[in-house]
């Protein structure tokens, strides 16, 4: 494992979308479900990247972005950001939401709230987060929903919701601050509807992920399903399997016998109405 969490560093902090095939990689993609080979590399998206960012800190409890091991412990590096960062990091820190419902947030003691169509963008220091933990809060992977989160067919006890974009950059851990703090009962997880998507919802140990209502209805030769792409997550999708209680195992289940991988991006452009399963 720790010559996987090694090479996720190296290509995190490089900045590089692209490694050469190896054992290691190899392994890695088997478990993430994530890269696409072209000849003899592999390429990244940068929700890829961020996939394998989620994944390193699930399975070693660190930030491969920002932490490091010294000395046989983990040690909190402090990075200038320009080591680290590309130079389109200009809104890097800025935490990117919006509102859905009657859901506001307080941005300098001043009420915000987003029209359809349109996100906020914050500085962490600006945003209300004891107001924010009254709030319901809806963490999503995929940033490239943002600007349709009108269109994401939330369950009703979620209707009134800030809906926060994960970060792919020092927002991050602005995020996860956020996160720690946030009440359980009022925290959500919008992943994609595969083996790999919900194995990292079950990472994150807290709150509640975000599933098509009708899941059972969605099956192998549904339109939008990738059977390839599922078949590239059978590491994922044994630890699933092998984590899941209840209504989320029947999921992995279904997933399992239907090879079903749905992406976030197809779930909100089909408006499919999402439920709402507890993780703990």
């Amino acid at each position: 494992m720790l010559a996987e969490i090694a090479a996720i560093e190296r290509l995190l902090r490089t900045g590089k979308a692209n490694v050469r095939r190896g054992k290691v990689w190899d392994q890695i993609c088997a478990e993430t479900g994530v890269g696409q080979v072209v000849g003899k590399e592999i390429h990244f998206t940068p929700e890829e990247r961020q996939r394998l960012r989620e994944y390193a800190k699930a399975e070693h409890g660190l930030d491969p972005q920002y932490d490091s091991r010294a000395g046989g412990r983990m040690a909190m590096a402090h990075h200038d950001a320009s080591e680290k960062l590309s130079p389109d990091s200009v809104f890097g820190e800025l935490l990117v939401l919006a509102t859905a419902g009657a859901a506001i947030v307080k941005v300098n003691g001043k009420n915000a709230s987003t029209p359809s169509g349109s996100v906020l963008s914050v500085r962490p220091d600006c945003l209300d987060l004891e107001h924010l933990q009254t709030q319901n809060l809806v963490i999503i992977e995929n940033g490239g929903l943002m600007p349709y989160w009108a269109d994401i067919k939330l369950p009703d006890s979620l209707a009134n919701a800030i809906i926060l974009y994960r970060g792919h950059r020092e927002n991050v851990r602005s995020v996860a601050e956020i996160v720690s703090h946030q009440p359980a009962d009022k925290l959500a997880w919008f992943f994609d509807f595969d083996p790999s998507g919900q194995s990292l919802a079950l990472d994150q140990g807290k709150g509640s992920t975000l599933v098509p209502a009708d899941w059972r209805e969605l099956g192998r030769h549904t339109p939008f399903n990738q059977p390839k792409v599922h078949r590239n997550q059978s590491v994922a999708l044994k630890r699933l399997k092998g984590r899941a209680t209840g209504e989320l195992l029947a999921i992995a289940e279904h997933m399992a016998s239907e090879e079903l991988a749905v992406m976030q991006e197809h779930l909100v452009r089909r408006n499919l109405p999402l439920s709402k399963l507890p993780l703990a």
